[in-house]
């Protein structure tokens, strides 16, 4: 599928490194996506290695939360993969700060079946503009980032009926 749009980057807040990692290799040479991470380039460890070492570790004084959002905040991401297990049991704070510092990022959430529609559609209302299930990351991911990155919706059909349900009861 082609999609007639400028390079959509990318930044993964996943605090699982392995399923992080995953999305990663998916995404790595896909054309029109480009990958941003926390690896420092050739000028950078050139010019100030401490610096570059100290940014990479996590801060102390802050939160696993604030953490993240300052790294993904410093990454400017145009679309922002969130993992739902990250805040589903803490009232979306990680969710709720992504939004606030990055309110130009668009965001996809990436989640298992364990997550009940009412959250994932709680975390719409906040500005999630895609959902995806891990069991379809794979086949999925890359057309889902090119469609939110052009500022589409990237939601199931399924899904769409539990919305408008809803929708119909507010």
């Amino acid at each position: 599928m082609s999609f007639d749009m400028q390079t959509v980057t990318v930044a993964i807040t996943d605090f699982d490194h392995d399923r992080r990692a995953d999305c990663e290799n998916l995404l790595q040479n896909e054309s029109g996506i480009k990958l941003l991470k926390n690896i420092p380039s050739n000028t950078e460890i050139g010019s100030d290695l401490l610096f570059v070492n100290r940014r990479l570790k996590p801060r102390e004084n802050v939160t696993m939360i604030e953490d993240e959002v300052a790294r993904i905040k410093r990454l400017d991401p145009h679309v922002m993969l969130v993992n739902m297990d990250s805040f589903a049991d803490n009232e979306c704070v990680l969710l709720l700060s992504l939004r606030r510092e990055c309110p130009e990022s668009l965001m996809i959430l990436t989640t298992d079946d364990s997550v009940r529609n009412k959250q994932i559609i709680h975390a719409l209302e906040l500005g999630v503009r895609g959902y995806l299930r891990f069991d379809t990351i794979q086949q999925l991911l890359a057309n889902a980032v090119r469609v939110v990155g052009r500022g589409d919706a990237w939601i199931p059909r399924k899904l769409l009926g539990n919305i408008m349900d809803y929708m119909l009861i507010q």
